[in-house]
């Protein structure tokens, strides 16, 4: 009940309601694109460390950060895990959270730091502009080609 008197406390509830909001949107976006989930469908998982670590040096070989790209990194690992919990491989994870964790420490939580955290993607994505639409697709066309020519 303290929260309900604490403002601090209801910007932060109402910040994380818009963060979800808006990764929810993002995410039926992605989910809604079939040529991406055909192209995921069709990359070889094994062995899967390797094949999410290929990926993600490709989405990011031309040195380039941006929201579209971190989220559609964060969706490709989503979906790696889904792969092994129907493959029904339940031992491999906290391997694959593991190590996606490892490659998002080491290359890719400083960027997010250095945009104001997970707040950052709301001040970009929170209101879609034709930039930050362009931006998104950019990042998953990028994600795209890179699962297509994995396959």
């Amino acid at each position: 009940m303290a929260e309900l008197n604490n403002p601090e406390a209801q910007a932060c509830n109402s910040n994380t309601k818009s963060l979800s909001d808006c990764l929810r949107r993002i995410g039926d976006e992605l989910d809604g694109n079939t040529e991406l989930q055909r192209m995921i469908e069709q990359v070889q998982m094994y062995p899967p460390k390797e094949v999410f670590f290929r990926v993600a040096a490709e989405m990011f070989s031309d040195g380039a950060f941006n929201w579209g790209r971190v989220v559609a990194l964060f969706y490709f690992a989503c979906k790696l895990v889904l792969k092994v919990v129907c493959s029904k491989l339940p031992e491999l994870l906290r391997t694959v959270i593991s190590w996606t964790m490892e490659y998002i420490q080491e290359h890719v939580l400083s960027w997010i730091q250095a945009q104001g955290g997970w707040e950052g993607l709301l001040s970009f994505f929170g209101t879609p502009t034709w930039q930050t639409i362009a931006v998104f697709a950019a990042g998953v066309l990028t994600a795209s080609l890179t699962f297509w020519k994995m396959s």
